[in-house]
């Protein structure tokens, strides 16, 4: 191998090292604008099964910063996603759970509309049990027990 060849694979090492730090730069980034939109989607209520749409529809506008701060990509301003998020209410009314006040049928129909249910017969199996009330303090849902 002569020194050409030697000079030659380290650039061709420098360069595939440089576009794996700039994937995983960007990665990053993306993490760190999920896990904002995340706590603001938790924050603001919205249902566990909406987040993955709600994200996608924000990350089209947002992005983060050099501090892993989101931002908004039209101005480049500081972007307030619990702002956004409520702005997004009127658009997007099925990102929210249907209000459980005022006469609504209570766990029922909350359960049957985006809940976790379980039968009578399948609570007494002690291992569903376990897996259906660990679903639901995992997601926020609330659990049902049915018939």
């Amino acid at each position: 191998m002569t020194e050409t060849d030697d000079v030659e694979a380290l650039q061709t090492a420098l360069a595939e090292t440089r576009a794996a730090l700039v994937e995983a730069e960007s990665r990053i980034a993306t993490l760190a604008l999920e896990t904002a939109f995340r706590a603001a989607a938790h924050a603001a209520g919205l249902k566990p099964d909406a987040v993955a749409e709600a994200l996608a529809l924000a990350a089209a506008g947002h992005a983060v910063d050099g501090e892993d701060q989101p931002v908004e990509l039209a101005s480049g301003e500081a972007a307030d996603l619990a702002a956004w998020l409520e702005g997004q209410r009127a658009d997007n009314p099925g990102w929210w759970p249907d209000s459980s006040g005022g006469g609504a049928a209570g766990v029922v129909a909350t359960a049957l509309s985006g809940g976790i249910t379980l039968t009578r017969d399948q609570a007494r199996d002690p291992a569903r049990y376990r897996a259906a009330r660990e679903a639901a303090s995992r997601t926020g849902l609330p659990l049902a027990i049915l018939g």
